[in-house]
């Protein structure tokens, strides 16, 4: 009878972890990325704050910025540094990615998100990394 009891709480304790193995999966990947109309109209809250956004990147020569068809604006991309050394891998690829004019890509974008003082471009995000990156057409 004790084996019995053993092997129940095994069994029990196995199915608990395959039911949390799943949910923990889900929290390890972090929350779902802001889109840029949730960032631009209420933009106050974000200010000086680390955003995670995905948004469609494009460059007009040396200018990079996100934005999103849904809602009018866009974001500046701030991949320059005095020392890229410091840079990580995926923001020099993506950069060099972007560096043609007219290039396009989706992408979730990481970094601090803080106003310009230019009225034509009024806010930008410093990239700290890059990922899912895919070429839009």
């Amino acid at each position: 009878m004790k084996k019995h009891l053993s092997l129940g709480a095994a069994g029990a304790a196995l199915a608990l972890a395959l039911i949390a193995g799943p949910a923990d999966a889900r929290k390890a990947d972090g929350p779902p990325p802001d889109t840029i109309c949730t960032i631009l109209g209420t933009a106050d809250r974000y200010v000086d704050t680390t955003v995670t956004v995905r948004a469609v990147a494009s460059s007009a020569g040396k200018v990079a910025s996100l934005s999103d068809s849904g809602c009018q604006g866009s974001i500046g991309l701030n991949m320059q540094d005095e020392s890229d050394s410091d840079r990580k891998r995926d923001v020099l690829s993506f950069r060099r990615a972007m560096s043609s004019s007219g290039a396009r890509a989706q992408a979730t974008v990481f970094g601090r998100f803080h106003p310009t003082g230019n009225a034509q471009a009024p806010y930008v995000i410093d990239v700290y990394s890059v990922r899912d990156v895919a070429d839009v057409q």
